[in-house]
């Protein structure tokens, strides 16, 4: 048995090893050691006596229609404390699991959990230290930031006080591990929350990794239990922004749309606010869920919204191992031991009783080693390290609250500068008189020439590891027996290794600059970005089709910006959510005219009869509203292509005229040409489209919202319009699985038991919906104020009881926006509740 493979257990518990179960007591696959405890610790300690004299903190919390806080206070830190407050009444069970996750716990309260992943997510995040890094980063924040950090979670144990175990809302009604947080759990969460496009979906892959047993053909540990350590996918995040400059607004002042793409359940959402201290700060838009602050929004000044960045937020590094020595690498001309570290947790066993248990963990010089099974095992020869830039990047906070009280751009622009604390966005900002910005100033490893060189080359086929990482999850392995791959240091940068803000592609316009998650290099199309390291994106590839779709909805005219091609608020509204799609417009007719006359089609072992399909496009209005018919199969037919084919040209099955770097917007486009024998790939694609709704049981011609919808309270459909990533809609909306709450902390949609296709997200239950189009807000500056309107899709509370649960998921199902309530007189004339807190 290898060294950290120990098994002891005081209540004499067996385990039964085998690559594809863990089971209790004791974790098969994960290095144990046991040591059993007669009970739970309760984290007690003195009680705190009633401080005398006047409160801390005092707030004042605002509720307008939808349950939009407003909050106002005289200080920095009662301002957070009335946000946490408000919060909490939103989403308390949410951040409860969260932090218990950040801290490495759930398994002590919840058991092991569905194939042990709550035991493999406590060993992972202990990995990571982030409690330790919190601790140590604290104290020096700004004194401001510290105190927003303590009054917020303040105001979250002023909700828990106010409130009985019994009377907390489902699911986590009860619950012994909602209890009272300290600001330094916040700041190690916010930590967390910066991985989310890095190490948030390697956690797994951390908790399994261990040496293989000489000789025995072992790759790690067992995959726990029913749990698979999925590749890392951050395809399921995504956005459009859009910030409109003096020459291309109505008003002459800026503008902005912010369409972020995140998820509707878990840690991801977003959270609606407005935050204000007179004479300080006054900013209204969203915030990640426990985190102070706004990310998406607006002040007096300034407004600005965020897109997911495609650069490169950390490198994989595969380790060139010492034959017979699994932790001893090869380095250069030398050879280095991992660094091990033992780990122990606390799991909750079934009668009730605690196990710890202990596990042995290694990294390398570059950071934790990963296995993902059957992709990168922990072989006798190799296994994989990565190194994260957001890891020791503790300044998003700081990052947020300097843009939120921004004064002017230059303000704006200066933070970035200065702070460098964006974790993984693009950004677009606007002003009021009208000039915009755009920005990649997401952290990113800076590599050499020659490593680039290097890697470029074997991700283009010379290496198969390199190449096949790239293209299965779009990142970076580069060879870590190679100094030369070592990220560099540069005078200015927030951190050792990093690009710094000087270096990062910028570029500011007095029309337009926007995103769509492709690189930065067409912000705006007329003046491309270029020269930058593809660790930053892309420049000079085919765009996708919604990126398309955003530039054809920003450029076209007598189009979406009406016949002044100047754009109104109205005018912005219907675009961002007109459900136009890219791909059928550039070939629906072109297809018809081909598929008219025509009978059937073998589809695989199926005939397929494809004249009421091709009926049902002829008549289809082009749009993914809740009553186009035809949509889904338009949509069946587009994602039988890859993304690929769909961006580049598919090599002349789809498009006559490829991709051309001349022509970035236009092509893509025509319809290939029917082959002169054999199958044509096109009428293949519209009778495997006919076939998957058939299976599925939806009639090609029906309504959209039939079969696209959301559940929310008691099982209940609602309709959704929109498309996803394959149609070429702005409005995107589909399935993802990016979050790690738990069913004790958030309620979850349910789709159908059958994937038929896993590009679409087509079930045997239709396209659930739970994913896609979040805060969704279109805005102005005026000669006097703000003017904008917004919709939170999946509705501003958590709680199934609360009248905030599913309300603007009904308005976002019509196509309804609300007003943006923003000035005090607004605010006194629409509010339906107030509440004065305070506290210490």
């Amino acid at each position: 048995m290898p060294p950290n493979q120990s098994v002891s257990s005081s209540r004499g518990a067996t385990w039964k090893s085998g690559r594809s179960r863990w089971h209790l007591p004791l974790l098969a696959g994960l290095s144990l050691a046991f040591a059993t405890a007669c009970g739970e610790d309760d984290d007690g300690g003195p009680v705190t006596p009633p401080v005398e004299g006047p409160p801390k903190y005092e707030a004042t919390i605002r509720r307008t229609a939808h349950g939009i806080p407003h909050i106002i206070a005289n200080d920095m830190g009662s301002l957070s404390y009335g946000q946490g407050y408000a919060f909490a009444k939103d989403h308390v069970c949410i951040l409860s699991d969260q932090i218990l996750k950040v801290r490495g716990e759930r398994a002590r309260y919840l058991g092991a959990g569905p194939g042990n992943t709550y035991a493999g997510s406590d060993f992972g995040y202990r990995v990571l230290q982030l409690q330790e890094k919190a601790q140590a980063a604290f104290p020096t924040l700004p004194a401001d930031i510290q105190e927003m950090f303590n009054g917020y979670a303040a105001g979250f144990n002023k909700y828990l006080s106010e409130t009985p175990a019994a009377e907390l809302p489902a699911p986590c009604t009860n619950a012994p591990w909602v209890k009272p947080i300290q600001g330094v759990d916040l700041l190690a969460y916010d930590i967390s929350v910066g991985l989310a496009g890095s190490a948030y979906q390697l956690i797994l892959a951390i908790a399994a990794a261990s040496p293989p047993i000489p000789g025995a053909g072992s790759e790690g540990r067992p995959v726990p239990g029913s749990f698979k350590v999925e590749r890392p996918d951050f395809s399921q995040v995504g956005s459009n922004g859009w910030a409109i400059g003096a020459d291309r607004s109505a008003s002459g002042h800026g503008m902005v749309v912010a369409n972020p793409h995140f998820p509707w359940e878990g840690e991801l959402k977003l959270w609606e606010s407005q935050l204000t201290v007179p004479g300080q700060l006054n900013v209204y838009g969203v915030g990640l869920l426990g985190v102070p602050a706004v990310l998406i929004g607006f002040n007096d000044n300034v407004a600005w919204t965020h897109t997911f960045s495609s650069g490169q937020r950390m490198t994989l590094y595969g380790l060139q191992l010492v034959p017979g020595n699994p932790t001893r690498y090869k380095y250069g001309t030398e050879e280095r031991d991992m660094t091990a570290r033992d780990i122990t947790i606390l799991v909750r066993l079934p009668e009730g009783s605690l196990t710890n248990i202990t596990q042995r963990f290694y990294s390398s010089h570059y950071g934790p080693v990963i296995v993902i099974p059957g992709t990168a095992p922990w072989t006798t020869q190799s296994v994989l390290s990565f190194r994260d830039t957001n890891l020791d990047n503790t300044q998003l906070v700081t990052q947020f609250v300097g843009m939120n009280r921004a004064k002017s751009l230059e303000e704006f622009q200066n933070v970035y500068a200065n702070v460098q604390g964006i974790p993984w966005v693009n950004t677009m900002a606007a002003d009021r008189a009208g000039n915009v910005w755009y920005t990649d100033a997401t952290p990113t490893p800076n590599l050499t020439a020659t490593a680039i060189g290097t890697w470029r080359a074997a991700s283009s086929g010379l290496d198969p590891a390199t190449t096949a990482i790239w293209q299965s999850m779009g990142l970076v392995l580069l060879d870590g027996s190679n100094p030369e791959n070592e990220w560099r240091d540069a005078a200015g940068a927030r951190g050792p290794g990093l690009v710094p803000f000087s270096g990062v592609p910028k570029l500011a316009r007095r029309d337009f600059v926007f995103n769509a998650n492709d690189s930065y290099w067409l912000a705006n199309p007329s003046q491309p970005l270029t020269g930058f390291s593809p660790l930053h994106g892309l420049e000079g590839v085919g765009q996708t089709p919604r990126t398309r779709m955003n530039a054809v909805l920003l450029t076209e005219e007598n189009g979406a910006s009406g016949s002044d091609y100047k754009f109104t608020v109205a005018e912005l509204e219907n675009a961002i959510l007109g459900n136009r799609g890219m791909t059928a417009e550039l070939l629906r007719d072109q297809l018809v005219a081909r598929c008219t006359g025509k009978t059937t089609v073998q589809y695989n072992t199926t005939l397929v009869d494809i004249r009421q399909g091709c009926a049902a496009l002829a008549t289809w209005d082009l749009r993914y509203d809740v009553g186009s018919r035809g949509a889904a199969l338009w949509r069946e037919f587009s994602g039988h292509f890859s993304m690929g084919a769909l961006s580049n040209g598919g090599t002349g099955t789809l498009f006559a005229n490829p991709f051309n770097v001349a022509q970035p917007i236009a092509t893509p486009n025509t319809l290939a040409a029917e082959p002169a024998a054999g199958t044509d790939p096109t009428m293949l694609a519209l009778a495997a489209a006919v076939y998957r709704l058939q299976v599925a049981g939806i009639p090609v011609d029906a309504p959209l919202g039939d079969s696209q919808y959301t559940t929310r309270v008691d099982g209940k459909k609602i309709p959704i319009h929109g498309g996803g990533s394959y149609d070429g809609t702005a409005n995107v909306v589909s399935w993802g699985t990016l979050k790690s709450t738990t069913p004790d902390s958030d309620f979850s949609a349910v789709r159908g038991t059958q994937l038929l296709n896993s590009r679409t997200n087509l079930t045997n239950t239709g396209y659930v919906i739970n994913n896609g189009s979040s805060f969704i807000m279109a805005m102005e500056f005026t000669d006097t104020g703000v003017n904008g309107r917004a919709v939170l899709t999946y509705s501003e509370s958590s709680d199934k009881n609360s009248p905030y649960f599913s309300d603007q998921t009904e308005l976002f199902s019509n196509k309804q926006w609300r007003p943006i309530v923003f000035t005090e007189e607004a605010i006194a004339a629409t509010k339906v509740e107030e509440k004065k807190i305070s506290g210490n």
